[in-house]
């Protein structure tokens, strides 16, 4: 039985090391088979398209060709740093497929070249809850910038904990820390009916950020 968390005695968190992005992550329902947690589609074509204007440009500064005002000497270093921001937002990337009749998920976990591909059972899965915290890496000109996560969490611990929604809002003086979670909180409880998971709505209290830069 779960117990409905308090700031007093909140639900148990598990802050990440992340040495790359924090890649946003989306999820989708397939053929109502299928909970599937991936990058939106403007994120994939981002960076794929990071990687091919980076290696175009390379080539470019090979052959000697200027490209508008910008000579070979420029090239040869602009187009390196484009294909390695396209290759860092990819090894960044993260996904889980939930298959909803069989209740077993695979994920790709983890950043860099060394990323692990796991399965289990979606019984090992505890809940899905909605974190807000003070998001001091935006700064807004009126207003408190705060971040809201929707995060899978796992049975003791079994595996890291996974970021399947972000949003970050500014709020006005004065207002509740989730006075615009209801997005979010929506969007929670749905995920957790679909996996069959208790939904706990952390964002009424500012929680540590989940994800450390490093």
């Amino acid at each position: 039985m779960h117990e409905r968390p308090t700031p007093e005695r909140p639900q148990l968190t598990r802050s990440r090391s992340k040495g790359g992005l924090e890649t946003p992550l989306v999820g989708r329902l397939w053929r109502e088979t299928r909970l599937i947690f991936a990058p939106p589609l403007w994120y994939d074509i981002l960076t794929y398209s990071c990687l091919a204007t980076g290696a175009a440009l390379f080539a470019m500064a090979i052959a000697g060709w200027p490209l508008l005002l910008l000579s070979p000497e420029i090239l040869i270093w602009t187009g390196p740093l484009v294909f390695f921001a396209g290759l860092w937002g990819q090894l960044s990337s993260e996904r889980m497929t939930c298959d909803l009749k069989s209740r077993v998920y695979t994920r790709r976990e983890g950043q860099g070249l060394f990323k692990q591909i796991t399965r289990g059972s979606l019984a090992d899965l505890d809940a899905v809850v909605l974190l807000a915290d003070r998001n001091l890496m935006r700064s807004t000109l009126v207003g408190e910038p705060v971040t809201y996560r929707l995060v899978l969490y796992w049975k003791q611990g079994k595996e890291p904990l996974l970021v399947i929604g972000t949003e970050h809002v500014s709020l006005g003086p004065g207002q509740a820390v989730n006075a615009g979670a209801g997005r979010m909180a929506q969007t929670g409880a749905g995920y957790a009916r679909i996996l069959g998971l208790p939904f706990f709505d952390n964002s009424y209290f500012l929680s540590d950020g989940p994800l450390k830069p490093f």
